[in-house]
């Protein structure tokens, strides 16, 4: 079995001795190999392939990034103080001021809440470099920053660095896969620390109210219901969850014993579990997994820790895990909110498909290339119930045969040469309980087709080199552009999946059949370019809106698209028909000669259509001149010298295109401009094609 690796980056070497000491206290280290790495060793020593890697703090991420292999998921880790290094502070009169000092003012206001949270009874003042803070405080606590004290402190407090939290090592597991019972082990080891608290402790501090408003604070945040008793069968501790569960709500259950307080037949049944182990329970209709833990403190029974919770949330717990780990892009953006068009024929498209998303049965949609059959799609799985799960599209024209079958089925580990350690888990898989939308399903292979047929006959499939079934929930949406009847006749597309897909058909009309949406999608798309450009947007004349209401727009929506992001970058203000790329007998215009570089044939194109190419080159050569950074001022100043009279608000704006373009680089607050290797050879360029 592949030995799972945590991988732990900290600025400070007594940062990871204490990550790893803590890893070790709560048994994670038997689960996992540990791997530790200040950033200055990262060079040296990389981070192993595969590996979790842990970050102390979110201030290193920037210098650790360059050493993160690909594919690599890194977390942040979550700090709390360590209480165990506490016996400092319950020195110190409750109600005195004390500074918390610490290295960042977030770090320093997160200390004092948890320190207040866990009853510590000081007055305490977050303090951070440059901070200020009363004169009158003599005392200050820090999570081990004692350099950042200030000076004329008489008595420093160190509590140690802060320790990781419950949160990220249930983030770790949950990163891993590991099954929700290896989630409560590391809950309940979590708990077991913090009532070996008590040993380093005196008599005295265990009474004391710290430890019980702490331990009552952890216990309260955890999902799970959480039951602590001591030897004698008294309840220490009962979270929320368990009163609530339990419906013991409002009454006092702290110090009365478990017999008195829980419901008996509960009780009775608790009672007959061998400790250590997990257990699957029935009660009162409901079932519940449950694990009940001895204590033992230097071999004497300390108490008992009784974690449960309702199976059918452990199961939603582990599908939102699955999807968490799986789910990277499988998001359905748009909706019918997101989708335009007037024109009658269309509209009844929509309600058609309106109705449709409410039910689960499979869908097919009809349509030539480019009339947006995927933006249907996702806003039929927006508009379903199942609108909250996964959405995978899968795209059967721009992937081999050998490769879309195991990336649809999944495959075992072994299951050929190369096949990943441990296996790999299929699109259909990935898509349980959501959607799966198969595109270009006209170009699907004879082998796939069969493949597909079963699963959807059954909803359930086999990966590939496996042999366990696999049952699925998913609804299927189908498209493509080709004649599938007449590919059934041709016997190059089976008859019975053909039926199987075409329960609820949609056809979706092209452009050339909805021209009245066309001045609406144009401006739509105007609108969106042009912000993305961040330019003004341009309107368009009445010879420019002919020609695009008598283009035949072979291409459809998609085609119409891409002219108007084309017409947002070469047109100043107003759409002309020379400005379209398929006015000139329905070709593109004709920019250069077939030696030329073609980047800077287009750029040369579009600066000059919109009749400021001349501009463009001067700019270009005073940036050149400068040799270094210039300002806009500057940059003003020579080109009215030179007797080209533009305005300062047009200078901004031309500066702007050649950024985008990549010829300059524009330096921010007082840094100016700057041309680039790319802008010096576009001026060449148009030196030698005047």
């Amino acid at each position: 079995m592949e030995q799972k690796v945590i991988t732990f980056v900290a600025l400070m070497e007594e940062t990871l001795l204490l990550l790893i000491e803590q890893a070790r206290d709560l048994g994670v280290s038997r689960d996992f190999h540990i791997e530790a790495r200040t950033i200055q060793q990262l060079a040296i020593h990389p981070i192993p392939q595969g590996s979790l890697v842990v970050l102390s703090t979110e201030i290193i991420e920037p210098m650790v990034q360059p050493y993160i292999p690909a594919g690599v998921k890194v977390i942040i880790a979550k700090r709390t103080v360590q209480y165990l290094n506490i016996r400092g502070m319950l020195e110190i009169p409750r109600g005195t001021r004390v500074l918390l000092v610490s290295d960042r003012k977030e770090t320093a206001e997160e200390a004092v809440f948890q320190l207040n949270e866990a009853g510590m009874g000081l007055d305490f003042y977050p303090y951070y470099p440059g901070a200020s803070y009363p004169e009158d405080i003599q005392i200050a606590v820090t999570p081990g920053e004692a350099k950042y004290v200030p000076p004329g402190i008489r008595k420093v407090v160190d509590i140690g660095p802060r320790a990781v939290d419950l949160s990220t090592w249930v983030e770790i597991y949950a990163h891993f896969r590991f099954e929700s019972r290896n989630l409560l082990k590391v809950t309940g080891r979590f708990i077991q620390s913090l009532v070996y608290i008590s040993k380093e402790l005196s008599n005295e501090i265990q009474r004391a109210s710290i430890l019980q408003n702490y331990l009552s604070a952890i216990v309260d945040r955890i999902e799970d219901a959480v039951i602590a008793l001591d030897h004698a069968e008294i309840i220490q501790f009962i979270n929320h969850k368990a009163t609530e569960t339990l419906h013991l709500n409002g009454m006092a259950l702290t110090g009365r014993t478990a017999a008195e307080c829980l419901p008996a037949d509960l009780y009775q049944l608790v009672s007959t579990l061998p400790n250590h182990e997990e257990h699957m329970l029935d009660w009162r209709g409901s079932t519940y997994f449950l694990r009940k833990m001895q204590i033992l403190l230097e071999g004497q029974l300390f108490g008992t820790v009784i974690l449960f919770r309702k199976a059918d949330e452990i199961q939603k717990l582990e599908h939102d895990y699955r999807m968490r780990m799986t789910s990277n892009g499988l998001v359905a953006k748009y909706t019918f909110d997101d989708i335009h068009g007037q024109c009658s024929t269309f509209q009844k498209v929509l309600q058609i498909a309106k109705k449709v998303a409410r039910s689960h049965s499979t869908v097919l949609l009809l349509g030539e290339s480019g009339t947006g059959k995927e933006l249907l799609a996702q806003a039929i799985h927006n508009a379903s119930k199942r609108r909250k799960e996964p959405f995978v599209g899968v795209n059967f024209a721009a992937i081999t045969e050998s490769l879309l079958e195991s990336e649809l089925f999944g495959y075992e580990e072994g299951a050929f040469t190369g096949a990943r350690k441990g296996g790999h888990i299929g699109w259909f898989e990935q898509a349980h309980k959501g959607t799966i939308f198969l595109d270009e399903i006209g170009d699907a292979t004879w082998l796939i087709q069969n493949r597909l047929l079963r699963v959807l006959q059954e909803r359930q499939l086999r990966r590939v080199g496996g042999t366990q079934v696999i049952p699925i929930d998913i609804r299927v949406i189908a498209a493509t552009n080709q004649n599938l009847l007449q590919k059934v006749e041709d016997g190059t597309f089976r008859a019975d999946l053909y039926y199987r897909l075409n329960i609820l058909p949609i056809h979706l009309p092209p452009l050339r059949k909805r021209k009245e949406d066309i001045p609406q999608l144009a401006q739509l798309f105007i609108t969106k370019y042009c912000a993305y450009l961040r330019r003004p947007k341009f309107t368009i004349s009445p010879e420019g809106l002919r020609e695009l209401l008598e283009y035949d727009w072979p291409g459809n929506i998609r085609e119409l698209e891409n002219v108007i992001e084309y017409l947002a970058h070469v047109v100043e203000d107003v759409m002309y028909p020379y400005h379209l790329p398929f006015f000139q007998n329905g070709s593109f215009p004709q920019l250069a000669d077939a030696e030329d570089d073609p980047e800077f044939s287009v750029r040369r194109f579009a600066y000059q259509s919109r009749g400021f190419l001349a501009e463009m080159q001067a700019i270009l050569s005073v940036l050149d001149e400068l040799s270094g950074d210039g300002g806009r001022h500057s940059i003003l100043a020579r080109l009215h010298a030179g007797s080209l009279a533009i305005t300062e608000q047009q200078l901004r704006y031309r500066l702007k295109i050649l950024q985008s373009d990549g010829m300059i680089k524009v330096g921010r607050g007082r840094q100016g401009s700057s041309i680039t290797a790319k802008g010096r050879e576009f001026l060449r360029f148009l030196d030698t094609h005047r």
